[in-house]
């Protein structure tokens, strides 16, 4: 119980408790940090759909996303923009990417992100959109999981996540279970889609990483998260549109 405390005073502003740990042990709950920020977000959005017009409901959704986690991936997102877009050396890029301020590149990310969250709200059907929005970020969490076990810490001990690397503890994947069975509870082809999204887009941005500094950092970490998130969300919308073109065209 205090693992799963500490994860979720860590990943997001839900009380915190003075006594928590900062360790390895709260690794295997992020997936059910991420349930609880998605479940959390069905609430919001079925509020918001009862007092807001459509696409102001969806803005909402995403500045809860923000508020909820403190904007801490959204700012590793953006330090992780400036970093590996400036082309530059690998310790210039992690340089770089340690500067609090942030550059064009950094800006520019967290816009489109926060855009492509928008319309991809927006743009999906209601029947598949509370399995979307609860498994989104779940599943953003779940690749934190994967990352932490698969990758190395470029840091090398000196970052402040750097005691929550699991490098080979492949039991710590256990948590990923539950975010990769519950769509297929509901909606089997859904269920499909978002492991494929998921699988894809998750091993995509690692070996970039791997690629271009070596490993992980705290910022790819906010990086992998919010792309895997956005992802998730614009493909909700992809999906909508695909099958009721399909509908309408087999009438």
């Amino acid at each position: 119980m205090n693992s799963f405390l500490s994860a979720l005073s860590f990943l997001t502003i839900l009380p915190r408790s003075k006594n928590r740990g900062f360790d390895g042990r709260m690794v295997v709950y992020f997936p059910l940090v991420g349930l609880l920020i998605g479940g959390l977000l069905v609430g919001v959005d079925h509020i918001g759909s009862l007092i807001f017009p459509d696409f102001l409901r969806c803005a909402v959704d995403v500045l809860f996303l923000a508020v909820v986690t403190g904007a801490l991936h959204l700012d590793g997102l953006a330090d992780s923009a400036d970093g590996l877009f400036s082309h530059r050396p690998r310790n210039r890029v992690l340089e770089i990417m340690k500067d609090p301020r942030v550059g064009v590149m950094g800006v520019l990310a967290v816009l489109f992100c926060v855009l492509l969250k928008v319309g991809g709200i927006h743009g999906m059907g209601e029947t598949n959109l509370w399995l979307w929005l609860l498994l989104a970020p779940t599943l953003a969490r779940a690749s934190q999981v994967i990352g932490l076990v698969f990758m190395e810490d470029v840091r090398e001990g000196e970052g402040i996540g750097s005691a929550l690397y699991q490098k080979g503890n492949y039991r710590t994947l256990a948590g990923c279970l539950v975010p990769l069975v519950i769509p297929f509870l509901f909606h089997f082809r859904t269920g499909i889609l978002m492991l494929i999204v998921f699988a894809s887009s998750t091993a995509v941005l690692l070996i970039y990483f791997q690629y271009r500094i070596g490993g992980m950092t705290g910022d790819t970490f906010g990086a992998l998260t919010e792309i895997v998130e956005t992802v998730l969300l614009t493909t909700g919308a992809v999906e909508s549109q695909m099958f009721q073109s399909i509908e309408n065209t087999s009438f």
